[in-house]
C-alpha cells in the first residue's frame, strides 16, 4: 500500500513540475500581452517577469526535492542526512519564495498606487512563509531522529 502511494503521490509531484515548466513559458508571453495592451507600465515588464519567474523556479526547485523526498520515503530512508537535505532546500525554496513576493510587493508599490496584484503577492508570502516553517519544522523532526537513530545504533 506504501509503495502505492509514493507512486501516486511521485506522479502528482511529476505532473507539478510539467505545468510549471509550462507556466515559466506563459508568464513571459502574458508579459508580453500586458506590455502590448499597456505601453506605459513597459519599464515594469522585465524586473517583474524577473521576479514572477524567479518564484516559478523556486517552485520547480521545491517540488524537484520533494520528489527526491519521496523517494527516500519510499525506500524507508526517513532518518538519514540525504532526507534531511532535501527537507531543508524545500523550507529554503519556499523561503526564497517569501522573499521574492515581499520584493514584488515593494517594486509594485514604487511604480503603482494601489495595484490589486500586491494581494496575490502577499497571499503567496503568507503562504509560502508558512509551508516554509511546516518544512523547517519537519527538518527538526527528522534531526531528532536522526540523533535518535545514531544513539540507540552505539547502543546494539
Amino acid at each position: 500500500m506504501k509503495s502505492l502511494r509514493v507512486k501516486f503521490i511521485g506522479g502528482l509531484l511529476i505532473i507539478a513540475i510539467i505545468i510549471l515548466l509550462f507556466s515559466f513559458y506563459e508568464i513571459f508571453k502574458f508579459s508580453k500581452i500586458m506590455a502590448d495592451i499597456y505601453p506605459m507600465f513597459m519599464n515594469m515588464r522585465y524586473p517583474m517577469l524577473f521576479l514572477c519567474q524567479g518564484i516559478v523556479i523556486a517552485l520547480i526547485v521545491a517540488v524537484s526535492f520533494g520528489l527526491f523526498a519521496l523517494k527516500k520515503y519510499g525506500e524507508d530512508k526517513i532518518f538519514e542526512y540525504g532526507m534531511l537535505f532535501d527537507l531543508q532546500v524545500i523550507a529554503l525554496s519556499f523561503i526564497g519564495i517569501f522573499f521574492l513576493s515581499i520584493l514584488s510587493i515593494i517594486y509594485t508599490n514604487f511604480n503603482l498606487d494601489g495595484s490589486i496584484t500586491n494581494l496575490i503577492f502577499i497571499g503567496a508570502a503568507i503562504v509560502s512563509i508558512l509551508i516554509g516553517q511546516i518544512f523547517l519544522l519537519l527538518c527538526d523532526l527528522i534531526k531528532e531522529g536522526i540523533t535518535l537513530k545514531e544513539e540507540n545504533d552505539l547502543t546494539i
